[in-house]
């Protein structure tokens, strides 16, 4: 039978010795606790606050290599939770490490590790160090002036080497034996309370958490845009390359052929299949991602999208740079989505599009002064945008202004996007996407 690692001779005797060295190193978490709160102090004296920050990142470490003993001498894990520092700046990571709820966690624990932890660990430390001096006792005895005395527990009184030895050595057999016996335990108590001054709480995991599936949904949304966008490359340079082709073959052949009335009539059928099929590829290409929204962002494919439209569409967008590109097609098929749905439903003779960033929000406004009646059905349209919307944590919400008609809020969060300058209008590929029907990304809106 295998004896736990813990209550091996081997395991006891380390356990032992780093009780040992974590009452020295005490005095060490002394200095670093006065050093943060001292810096904490005075921290109205703005050249302390670069001190408070090294004193807060002093204590960090001392904590994980706290972490990293109790796990690898007692089997306990301890979470680790810190808000991430800024690459720069002294005020952004001072402030950093303020707010941050782990830095008080550590300062907590450096308090209760210097007394608290202390006593528990000197425990031990003391029954070895008794019963070692039992053993010892008549060594030392020997060597004391002659008629020395010293009373020992139960009214015994010591008064040359043989008591020495007669009271010392069973003494110290007993700390040895209680020293042997404790150390594990007492450790197994150091090393949990290390883990309640030091993990996390429940709420702590729970935002960590929410932070972990929120980041990968991102990644995973800016995945598929990406994949969405190798399968457009792919489709315009290589399958409707082909396809062009092809027609450009077709027709040399039928200009070959000459006025054959058995095979040109087929020829003229297999151009004119082969110009559908281009037409279908470049409505699915827009389809995944309009070419004037990569060239133009938002802003422009909303405006070159009002333009296609039967009605008066006035479009008023106000926000700086570029957003990614998951976010912008979003917002963009939301959008014609909505206003094709204007056009077949509402009756309305104006519309409008307005949009603006508020923190890391893209507020857009999309609404009619048509008839109204727009609402959330189970499985129609705009539940349907509603569930896609939600997948970037988003929102889409309907209202009405106060003359009629349906107004249609949309809000996308941007935190994380990347923004860079606006090309300049009227790109080198810019087109015009007709509104997707019923098939589009976001499908189709119904009133």
């Amino acid at each position: 039978m295998t004896t736990h690692p813990v209550y091996s001779f081997a395991a006891r005797r380390r356990l032992l010795g780093w009780a040992c060295v974590l009452i020295g190193l005490a005095f060490a978490e002394v200095l670093v606790l006065a050093w943060v709160l001292t810096t904490l102090t005075l921290a109205a004296l703005w050249v302390t606050l670069p001190l408070f920050t090294g004193a807060v990142l002093a204590a960090r470490a001392m904590a994980d290599s706290r972490r990293l003993l109790v796990h690898r001498e007692l089997g306990i894990t301890v979470g680790r939770q810190y808000r991430p520092l800024p690459s720069a700046g002294w005020w952004a990571r001072f402030s950093t490490v303020l707010r941050d709820p782990a830095t008080w966690r550590d300062t907590r624990w450096l308090f209760v590790d210097t007394t608290a932890g202390v006593a528990l660990l000197t425990v031990p430390v003391a029954a070895f160090l008794a019963g070692v001096l039992g053993l010892l006792l008549p060594l030392v005895w020997s060597t004391l002036p002659a008629g020395a005395s010293l009373d020992f527990p139960f009214g015994t009184t010591i008064h040359d080497t043989r008591s020495a030895a007669a009271n010392g050595i069973p003494w110290g057999i007993f700390y040895l034996w209680f020293c042997w016996l404790i150390t594990p335990v007492i450790m197994r108590w150091y090393g949990e309370l290390t883990a309640v001054m030091l993990r996390p709480g429940p709420r702590a995991l729970l935002a960590e958490r929410v932070d972990q599936l929120t980041t990968t949904r991102t990644q995973t949304v800016d995945a598929q845009a990406q994949e969405l966008r190798r399968i457009e490359r792919d489709l315009h340079d290589g399958t409707q390359a082909h396809l062009v082709a092809l027609g450009m073959s077709l027709g040399m052949v039928e200009n070959l052929i000459g006025d054959d009335p058995t095979v040109r009539p087929l020829l003229a059928e297999a151009r004119t299949h082969n110009a559908q099929a281009i037409a279908e590829l470049r409505a699915l290409i827009k389809g995944i991602r309009p070419p004037v929204l990569s060239d133009r962002g938002l802003v422009g494919a909303v405006e070159s999208l009002a333009i296609r439209m039967p009605l008066q569409i006035d479009v008023d967008i106000d926000h700086a740079g570029r957003l990614s590109d998951s976010v912008e097609a979003a917002a963009y098929f939301t959008i014609s989505e909505a206003l094709a749905n204007t056009v077949k439903h509402s009756g309305a003779r104006r519309a409008w599009v307005r949009g603006r960033r508020e923190h890391d929000r893209l507020l857009l406004e999309v609404g009619d002064d048509g008839r109204g009646g727009a609402v959330f059905v189970p499985g129609g349209g705009l539940e349907g945008v509603r569930q896609r919307l939600a997948a970037f944590d988003g929102t889409l919400e309907i209202g009405g202004p106060a003359t009629g008609g349906t107004m249609l809020t949309i809000a996308l969060p941007t935190a994380g996007a990347s923004v860079v300058a606006d090309p300049l209008p009227g790109g080198a590929d810019a087109e015009v996407s007709t509104p997707p029907g019923p098939g589009s990304p976001v499908g189709g809106a119904e009133r």
